[in-house]
């Protein structure tokens, strides 16, 4: 099979490395053609992102670089490895995350029980009386968890991305650390580094600016999110809004290592669910469009929500 094979969801598709080198991945990469009809209402707020090849993960050389200049674990950065050259076929995703106001449609419709947590540095995002915080209306939904992702995008007639769908549609066809380029902007995302004066260019400065009056931020009075698509100059060749900042992002991938990588981590495997795009929370190292972190799919935080996408057949 060569690598712009078309294939059913969850078949083998043959693709080439950065390296020339033909791998095998396995996951559902069956993403159809141009399918949505002009007057479809779904493509009012979403993105056409084209056939075609990109370049997903880091090489050992961009793993390395970015182990020495921020610092922390370098495991953080190996899950990114080997960089491989990919084809998908046109698929459609949300220009921006799921809003807490579309949320609220569905959460009226389905009966579902509304996003809240008994926490206080939960309690600028929870909801009351099935009511989102007036305020936040256009800001991403957060305080869900991946079963609720899932099901509001079945409810949408749409699905929940893999994380091979959210990083083309991140980053193009070329590799690009970020959605808009390769030199870091804290004027083009929502992140902890857009709200310190001074550059968190390393873990532990990032470590030692956020503690400081701990509390104060944690409650959002500091950091928090901001509403969809504030920063359009961060968007991505695609025009896709916020794919870097804000929340991360939920996708249907297993936190596994990639076909063909030599790390091990005793955190790969199918108890947690690849989550992108980093947030308004954490440092900037998981804002890159490579970047991937996991969580327990169980896991309601106020730093991570989600976006759909569209495919002409298939099943998440």
């Amino acid at each position: 099979m060569n690598a712009r094979a078309r294939v059913t969801p969850f078949a083998a598709l043959t693709v080439l490395s950065a390296a020339g080198l033909a791998l095998t991945l396995v996951g559902p990469v069956d993403m159809g053609g141009d399918f949505l009809p002009a007057d479809d209402p779904r493509r009012l707020s979403m993105i056409l992102v084209r056939a075609g090849s990109f370049l997903m993960g880091s090489t050992e050389q961009e793993i390395e670089t970015q182990h020495q200049e921020y610092g922390g674990a370098r495991a953080l950065y190996e899950s990114e490895y080997p960089q491989r050259r990919l084809w998908l076929d046109d698929f459609y995703i949300d220009r921006t995350e799921v809003t807490q106001s579309q949320y609220k449609a569905f959460v009226d419709s389905t009966h579902r029980d509304a996003p809240s947590l008994d926490r206080e540095w939960a309690a600028l995002w929870s909801w009351k009386a099935r009511a989102y915080p007036g305020a936040l209306a256009n800001h991403p939904v957060v305080l869900v968890t991946y079963d609720d992702a899932v099901s509001y995008c079945r409810w949408a007639g749409k699905f929940l991305p893999t994380e091979i769908e959210w990083e083309k549609a991140a980053r193009g066809a070329d590799g690009r650390s970020y959605p808009w380029g390769n030199v870091w902007d804290d004027s083009r995302l929502n992140s902890s580094s857009s709200w310190s004066d001074h550059p968190l260019s390393r873990i532990e400065i990032w470590t030692e600016w956020w503690t400081k009056d701990y509390h104060e931020r944690l409650r959002g009075k500091q950091v928090t999110t901001l509403p969809v698509g504030s920063f359009p100059a961060g968007a991505s060749p695609y025009g896709v809004l916020d794919m870097s900042g804000n929340v991360f992002e939920w996708t249907t991938s297993w936190y596994d290592a990639y076909s063909g990588s030599p790390y091990a981590n005793s955190e790969f495997g199918t108890e947690y669910h690849v989550i992108r795009g980093g947030d308004w929370y954490l440092d900037p190292i998981y804002a890159r469009a490579a970047s991937r972190l996991r969580s327990p799919s169980d896991h309601r935080v106020p730093t991570i929500g989600f976006r759909c996408v569209c495919r002409e057949s298939g099943v998440p």
